[in-house]
């Protein structure tokens, strides 16, 4: 069956403005960092630009999120205005776990801090750390695998810059922006084949 999924990067975090101001090793040392206001801004911006697209051109039919902290904030601002869409908490598509910044935060201390969503199925300690190109690559393609044996056709999955470079098959470092959003579509074969119509920059 073929699937129609919104891939979003997280809203801006410290270490994303740190990286951009070359202070690699500060945003590097920020462990599971949230957003920022900059990034609160860019999702609220980013769901009153999907409004005009969920339920009409994309009816949307559950939300897939990495547990990194950035990510379920910007799930939850961006579709706030959807609570009775299904929202899934996937390690699957978190960030390549190589440095700090990208190593999560435990499943008890996600509980706390974001009671509203289930966090069941996921290890105390469930991110991957000196993760190489290549596991990355690997958890990427078992992330197409999960995405095709879902239920839903109308997917939107929040996540990170590296690894959804890595899901669309880009060779690039990264190309996504913070709080972008494109539709793909994923083949009857598990294949990301070609970018929709939507495209959303914010």
């Amino acid at each position: 069956m073929v699937k129609h999924i919104l891939l979003i990067r997280h809203g801006q975090g410290d270490h994303n403005l740190l990286f951009s101001r070359n202070k690699a090793s500060e945003a590097a040392a920020l462990r599971d960092p949230p957003i920022n206001g900059t990034g609160m801004k860019q999702s609220s911006d980013l769901a009153i630009k999907l409004r005009n697209v969920i339920g009409t051109k994309f009816p949307l039919e559950v939300i897939i999120s990495s547990p990194m902290k950035r990510a379920l904030m910007t799930a939850n601002i961006v579709f706030k205005n959807y609570p009775k869409v299904p929202f899934v908490v996937s390690p699957l598509p978190t960030e390549i776990g190589d440095v700090p910044c990208d190593f999560g935060s435990p499943k008890s201390t996600l509980e706390q801090e974001f009671p509203g969503l289930c966090f069941d199925g996921i290890e105390e300690n469930w991110w991957p750390e000196n993760e190489t190109d290549k596991e990355l690559s690997e958890r990427a393609r078992k992330f197409q695998d999960f995405l095709a044996k879902r239920p839903e056709t109308y997917l939107a999955v929040v996540s990170h810059g590296q690894f959804l470079t890595r899901l669309t098959y880009d060779t690039d470092f990264c190309t996504f922006q913070n709080c972008e959003c494109k539709q793909l579509t994923l083949d009857d074969e598990g294949q990301m084949v070609c970018v929709g119509p939507i495209r959303i920059r914010v």
